[in-house]
């Protein structure tokens, strides 16, 4: 049977059948949504007709086709080759020009955490504090009587304010229903008057080890803003979540996981809300993961999860239950690690904080909004006794060690905490995991080599706050993200979402920036830290596969290797590098299955002449180096691309003045 995924023609799937969007364009033909959805496909089927990125070695390698059978790789090389593995009865798909690649491994994300914050107030991207209270006002009016207001994802210096909001600002939104609201890392947040309340917070409440309550002018009276550890106490205490709200943000978080081209998630603070080993409970019991899910403890919380983790284990895999075999037979490649897709692999530590909390070896340059220390050097968050006392106690067992590390000096602190275990007890494979690592002095990739450690970059940063990290530490830009250096030095990196405490749920996006390093401004960002598109895609399989220890079935499309793949709409080590971020994840298959599929949409005519790929290229493209058009860029993505925008249909001539607008600025 052949099948084809007919990207060319944008096509709108009904039932088996492609009807065709634009003009001229016609077909029958089934799409591989379609086929993964066949019996012949569930035993075999294969992909040829488009790029197939292995993944395989230091340089780019490309196969011809690509068998699945049963959840695995079965084939990979010549088409030849894989007919005659796949044999008469396999399903043949055409990837119609698509680009297929291993799927991607978030190495730093918090799909539990998320399972909250999808059900919450999206402050994301809010202009000014009117617009963060309004938009508050209007989630608060979905919320039952009783029950928090809860918001994520401002950023005080990209509000026009640029300071955080207040307790009686928000008390404008209500007086008297608690309401609580994080910043897009998660570390900060605002309570209003009733959560102060609630919290039983006065004005001589000390400030925790670790954080910190922001106070008024010449007084003790909070503002109601909380950073770190102090802030980390009030998410605590929400309220659990129901099953059916479990259910509910879980199915939001995987979605939005999947339709980004990833099959292994991550929960990098398991312990964040109170709730979460309950969460984690509802997720085995009732097989809620559709891809792979790797739990980090948050140190504070590891002894209370762990035990929690091998009651889980226990009950799944005990010798005489039968349940035993048949669970594992479900995953191919029997990693026994994994209870329903959920795994617990290691221990997470918080050294320091946010870009505005970071744990730096020198003073900050200006301090960050709201703060007034003199010789400010940022927070640090868990004690380095409590660091040295896990790693003694876990360094010889399987769980792997990680540290959030924003600055130098908190990397610092995680460094010389490896060291000494590693002088007393050996180095084994421990594969510590220094997350974020976004101020690594030239001095510390070294040391970082010779413990085996991977940096995990949070790089999507770097384009919407490249220009405030500047204004805070304009002398350290060189040590930001340096995943040029820890490449050379031969270092193993990652790139991370962070999601929901990231600016983006897309890894693509995290790629774009690291292999083109520019601000908001259009300024070059350390250009001489920039990667290969290649480089980059490797951070985003085999090195997080790595980082994981799992490459022995993750990270390249190689024979025996779980059927973990996305298909692009593009090939990213062919298209314009400033076009990466525009790539679109087509499918996402977890083991041979379809995970998402997305909806076909014609494309965008934006201008007589002129597709939407025209319009990214004459903005992003080598050509264009203007600052004032670069600094506008993401008003004509929204103009071609965004939900106001013109897909599937023509520009209205309002809409193309003001593209022409636009163009004219670089002209």
């Amino acid at each position: 049977m052949n099948m084809s995924l007919a990207l060319g023609c944008r096509a709108a799937v009904v039932g088996f059948f492609c009807l065709a969007a634009l003009a001229g364009c016609v077909t029958n033909t089934p799409t591989a949504a379609d086929a993964a959805r066949t019996p012949e496909a569930s035993g075999a089927f294969y992909y040829t007709g488009g790029d197939i990125l292995t993944m395989v070695g230091d340089t780019p390698r490309y196969a011809e086709a690509l068998l699945v059978r049963n959840g695995r790789i079965a084939a990979v090389g010549s088409l030849t080759q894989v007919q005659r593995a796949a044999g008469p009865d396999a399903t043949r798909i055409d990837l119609a020009g698509a680009t297929l690649m291993p799927g991607f491994i978030d190495a730093h994300g918090h799909l539990v955490y998320a399972t909250h914050t999808m059900l919450d107030a999206d402050l994301a991207g809010v202009k000014d504090i009117p617009e963060l209270l309004s938009r508050l006002k209007a989630h608060a009016a979905e919320v039952p009587q009783g029950d928090r207001i809860v918001g994520m994802g401002y950023r005080a210096e990209q509000m026009a304010e640029k300071r955080h909001p207040t307790a009686a600002e928000l008390d404008t939104v209500s007086a008297t229903r608690p309401i609580g609201i994080s910043d897009g890392s998660g570390h900060q947040g605002v309570m209003n008057s009733a959560l102060i309340r609630e919290m039983k917070l006065t004005a001589a409440t000390p400030d925790p080890e670790g954080g910190f309550f922001s106070r008024q002018p010449g007084s003790r009276e909070l503002t109601g803003h909380a950073a770190e550890s102090a802030w980390m106490s009030v998410l605590a205490t929400r309220a659990p979540l129901t099953a059916a709200q479990t259910r509910k943000g879980v199915a939001r978080a995987v979605a939005l996981w999947t339709q980004n081209g990833i099959t292994t998630a991550s929960e990098m603070g398991l312990g964040l809300s109170g709730d979460d080993i309950s969460i984690v409970q509802t997720i085995v019991d009732e097989k809620l993961m559709p891809i792979d899910l790797v739990l980090f403890a948050k140190a504070a919380s590891a002894d209370r999860i762990i035990t929690a983790a091998y009651q889980i284990h226990k009950s799944r895999t005990a010798p005489d239950v039968d349940t035993s075999t048949a669970m594992l037979a479900a995953r191919p490649d029997l990693d026994k690690r994994y209870i329903n897709r959920v795994r617990l692999a290691g221990i997470k530590f918080w050294l320091d904080g946010s870009i505005d909390t970071m744990f730096m070896s020198r003073p900050f340059t200006t301090n960050p909004p709201g703060v007034t220390t003199a010789d400010y050097r940022g927070v640090r968050v868990d004690p380095q006794e409590q660091l040295v006392a896990f790693l003694d106690k876990y360094w010889n067992s399987n769980r792997q060690i990680a540290a959030h590390a924003i600055g130098d000096e908190a990397n610092e602190q995680f460094l010389l905490a490896l060291e000494d275990v590693i002088r007393r007890k050996g180095k084994g494979d421990g594969r510590p995991i220094f997350q974020h690592a976004q101020f690594l002095r030239p001095d510390q990739i070294a040391r970082i080599k010779a413990v085996d450690g991977t940096t995990s970059f949070t790089a999507g940063g770097l384009f919407p706050m490249g220009d405030y990290i500047a204004s805070l530490v304009p002398d350290r830009i060189d040590w930001v993200g340096v995943a040029g250096s820890v490449q050379r030095q031969g270092v193993n990196w990652t790139l991370n979402t962070d999601w929901p405490a990231g600016v983006s749920p897309s890894l693509m996006y995290a790629a774009w920036n690291v292999v083109n390093r520019m601000t908001r401004s259009g300024k070059p960002f350390a250009p001489h830290e920039r990667v290969s598109a290649y480089d980059a895609m490797r951070s985003l399989t085999i090195n997080a596969a790595y980082q994981y220890k799992e490459e022995k079935t993750k990270g390249t499309l190689e024979v025996g290797k779980l059927a973990d793949l996305v298909v692009l709409d593009r090939n990213p080590l062919k298209v314009h590098p400033m076009s990466i971020k525009d790539i679109q994840v087509v499918q996402t298959l977890k083991e041979g299955v379809l995970v998402y599929n997305r909806k076909p949409a014609a494309t965008a005519m934006v201008a007589p002449g002129f597709r939407a790929g025209q319009i990214d290229q004459h903005v992003h493209g080598p050509d264009c180096n203007h600052a004032a058009l670069f600094a506008r860029a993401d008003e004509i993505d929204r103009l071609v691309h965004g939900p106001e925008g013109a897909r599937g249909r023509p520009l209205s001539a309002d809409q193309e003045r003001v593209l022409a607008r636009l163009f004219r600025a670089s002209e």
